[in-house]
């Protein structure tokens, strides 16, 4: 697994990201100060892979904040990607490189980006300094990382150390999906050619990091941590329903359940956060508000991997309460993130 793998979306997003100027925003009469609070913000580091630095081509600071106030959009939490491959130093360098150019671009354009920091992962101890320097030096809102790394789930024991400091900190981690060696795209022999693992494997891998999360105890073990799924939660909101079923199963019953999901499957999932980039469809947005209170939903796009209109179209043309359009648009953001009040 690459990071040229992991950000390679095809021509057919790259010209969409490329158009992102010729769309009309309807949120646009928001005003500034009180517009929404972006958290899924893709922002193009130094030193990116050549793939990711084609496909965040249209990014730049500037043109960010003009497409921000043309929609109405507050702030953005500048995210530059998790890190996939290199040794542990490597890793550990292109960290803090990618996360003091996003401090930089925040002190640059201030109240218009936060910063998720990118962290080294797998390694413990390159994550573990890189998590007090972003907290105590960069001011980092948070942290970004991804649903695997190599064979390793995020529910994997391997990685404790690094959420007891996060815990310890009370954190928020921001997980975006990538491919997973199990399923990589080129092994998946349905695709067509335009296609990657974002179309389907990206919200499958989603739901797998979600489960060995909970199921390792994870979440339980390390309750402070905040944590915010992109997309919706991919595919799990649809199967919460599927898994609290298996216990009319004779095999499992009621105590097999409960040894995996102490607290309950949906007691543990509705304690999660999640953004709905790509989740504004009806449907999807029925699925996960089923499950999750409007205070833990929250408003991303995507940008510029998708026009940021696309977003902001699409979410005004759900019906909803005034209240639930406040809450996922900005105050949810603002109770979890209180900087950007």
């Amino acid at each position: 697994m690459t990071d040229q793998k992991a950000f390679d979306r095809r021509d057919v997003l790259k010209l969409g990201a490329a158009g992102a100027a010729l769309w009309s925003c309807p949120l646009a009469a928001a005003p500034v100060g009180r517009g929404m609070i972006d958290v899924h913000h893709h922002i193009r580091p130094p030193g990116a892979p050549e793939t990711m630095m084609r496909l965040l081509a249209s990014w730049s600071p500037d043109r960010a904040v003009a497409d921000m106030d043309r929609c109405g959009v507050a702030a953005g939490m500048a995210y530059s990607g998790p890190i996939l491959s290199g040794a542990d130093a490597a890793r550990a360098t292109k960290a803090r490189g990618w996360n003091e150019y996003g401090a930089r671009i925040g002190q640059d354009h201030p109240r218009r980006f936060g910063l998720f920091a990118s962290l080294p992962f797998p390694s413990v101890d390159g994550s573990l300094t890189e998590i007090d320097y972003a907290l105590d030096h960069l001011g980092a809102d948070g942290f970004g990382i991804s649903t695997s790394y190599g064979d390793r789930w995020l529910g994997d024991r391997a990685f404790w150390p690094i959420y007891e400091k996060l815990d310890s900190r009370a954190a928020i981690i921001f997980v975006h999906p990538n491919d997973a060696a199990c399923c990589a795209p080129a092994t998946m022999t349905y695709n067509a050619p335009i296609m990657d693992g974002s179309w389907i494997e990206w919200p499958m891998n989603t739901a797998r990091t979600i489960m060995s999360l909970m199921v390792s105890g994870t979440l339980r073990t390390y309750p402070r941590i905040r944590w915010i799924f992109a997309h919706g939660g991919g595919v799990m909101p649809l199967l919460i329903e599927r898994i609290k079923g298996r216990c009319a199963w004779p095999a499992v019953g009621e105590a097999g359940l409960a040894s995996v999901f102490p607290n309950g499957i949906a007691a543990e999932f509705e304690r999660l956060y999640f953004e709905c980039a790509q989740a504004y469809a009806q449907p999807n947005f029925q699925a996960i508000r089923t499950f999750i209170p409007d205070s833990h939903l929250l408003f991303g796009s995507d940008y510029p991997i998708f026009p940021l209109d696309h977003a902001t179209s699409d979410f005004a043309a759900l019906a909803m309460s005034r209240r639930t359009r406040a809450a996922i648009s900005r105050d949810s953001a603002i109770a979890l993130l209180p900087r950007w009040a």
